[in-house]
């Protein structure tokens, strides 16, 4: 049966805005980082401040020309201006390398910390138009170009979205040892004030990948490391556990589950990770538990229904969640692995004629979904996205989607028109969902419902 359980986070895919660059400036007295002005860094100067938030590609382009040949016969002088603005004319004509050369020779002739604000803004925003280029390009199908993209963007500024996107790409085209090599870097980089949840997943990404190329022990050792400076970080812990018990260490492993079982004051989303743990471990008993007290937390968590059914089934106790997986059903009359779980828990406990009426439900469905899940954008508001593919249906399909807060009450619906992929083929889709009220889960209705 199927476990329901992804192995690997998303991508994160939220455009970013670049920061509001002022023109470097060439005779502000108020900047305590001191330029001396030149010919060019003046006419490139004027140039630049062309440039507004109303200006077409056209004229940004035109802009961003004229300054640079303004400013390339001076490039050999040294000028901090000179280069400063340099790249900011490469940046705006996307010639990244040329860019980043440029800030390297400004970071040698004006190594002052003032000086050096100036550079860490230019280095983040060429960062951002390569992130957002890479994740344009994600969108499009386009892997290739969007692993180059945020590959790229590790080189010009650190930042844990950027490595754990080129690392989830790499392992996606079964380059493992390129995506633990990023999941290192990142790890290493110079980041100060890393978000928790970007740290958390990136030292995840890079155990899971170690254990999968059966390096258990190089797993143990990295999760170690990370627990030594983050020791109250319960979903690394159950990871860690999960790691000692493949290396042979079930003792350690059990008694990391046991404290872990016993606390009270774990998110639903906490408690998610932690029956995941125990789930792949085998322990379903404890997973079911996990996963129960998730579901205490949030009654309405699609991940957190799904897996208690599925480690309630396979831990010998499928009465108590037939209600549940039927309700699964209900909410999601398309998701092919919810007829599964709700046929497996009817067999197993000997309701073997509806266990067979669900499976001929689940396999007349005009539409199938396959891994459809919400979560939090790191910008605010929530994203549902999943693959689906077709049986009998074509043409445009309109399905509501309704959102739940955390007692229960629908409290925005959005509706999901998408064109159905040709027959033996499989589509993806997107809802983003921006909105200030949390949201507990989700639910939709048939097309036409």
């Amino acid at each position: 049966m199927s476990k329901g359980i992804l192995a690997r986070a998303g991508l994160w895919l939220g455009a970013l805005a670049v920061v509001a660059l002022a023109t470097p400036p060439v005779i502000a007295a108020q900047d305590e980082c001191e330029f001396v002005g030149s010919r060019g860094a003046n006419t490139a100067s004027e140039a630049l401040q062309r440039i507004t938030n109303e200006s077409t590609e056209e004229e940004m382009t035109a802009a961003y020309n004229e300054a640079w040949a303004a400013l390339e016969p001076e490039l050999g002088d040294d000028n901090a201006v000179v280069l400063l603005l340099a790249a900011q004319a490469k940046l705006g004509l996307k010639d990244f390398e040329a860019a980043g050369d440029l800030l390297d020779r400004f970071d040698e002739v004006a190594p002052e910390p003032a000086c050096q604000k100036h550079s860490r803004d230019m280095r983040y925003n060429g960062w951002v138009q390569l992130y957002n280029d890479g994740v344009q390009a994600y969108g499009d199908g386009d892997n290739d170009t969007a692993l180059a993209a945020f590959a790229l963007a590790n080189e010009f500024h650190p930042d844990l979205r950027s490595y754990g996107n080129a690392a989830l790409l790499y392992a996606e085209i079964g380059d493992n040892a390129s995506a633990i090599a990023t999941y290192r870097a990142a790890l290493e980089a110079d980041i100060p004030d890393a978000d928790p949840e970007q740290l958390r997943t990136t030292i995840r990404g890079l155990g899971d990948l170690l254990k999968e190329e059966g390096r258990t022990d190089e797993a143990i050792q990295a999760y170690t490391q990370y627990l030594e400076a983050h020791p109250d970080d319960v979903v690394i812990r159950i990871r860690y556990a999960l790691a000692l018990a493949d290396g042979g260490r079930g003792d350690e492993a059990a008694a990391i589950y046991a404290e872990v079982l016993g606390r009270d004051d774990l998110t639903a989303a906490q408690w998610i990770e932690v029956g995941v743990g125990l789930y792949n471990s085998e322990d379903y008993e404890n997973a079911s538990t996990a996963f129960s007290k998730a579901r205490q937390g949030n009654p309405y968590s699609k991940e957190a229904m799904e897996n208690l059914v599925n480690a309630s089934v396979l831990a010998g106790r499928p009465g108590p969640v037939v209600a549940l997986a039927d309700t699964l059903v209900n909410w999601y009359p398309y998701d092919a692995s919810n007829y599964q779980l709700l046929a497996s828990a009817l067999a197993r406990a000997d309701m073997n004629d509806r266990a067979m009426q669900v499976v001929d439900r689940g396999e007349k469905t005009e539409i199938v979904f396959h891994f459809v899940q919400m979560a939090p954008k790191s910008a605010g508001g929530y994203v549902v996205r999943g693959s689906f593919e077709a049986r009998s249906a074509t043409g445009t399909v309109s399905i509501p989607f309704e959102f739940l807060d955390g007692s229960g009450q629908v409290v925005m619906t959005e509706v999901l028109s998408t064109e159905v992929p040709p027959a033996g083929q499989s589509g993806t889709f997107r809802l983003d969902i921006d909105t200030e009220v949390p949201l507990a889960g989700f639910r939709y209705k048939k097309v036409g419902a």
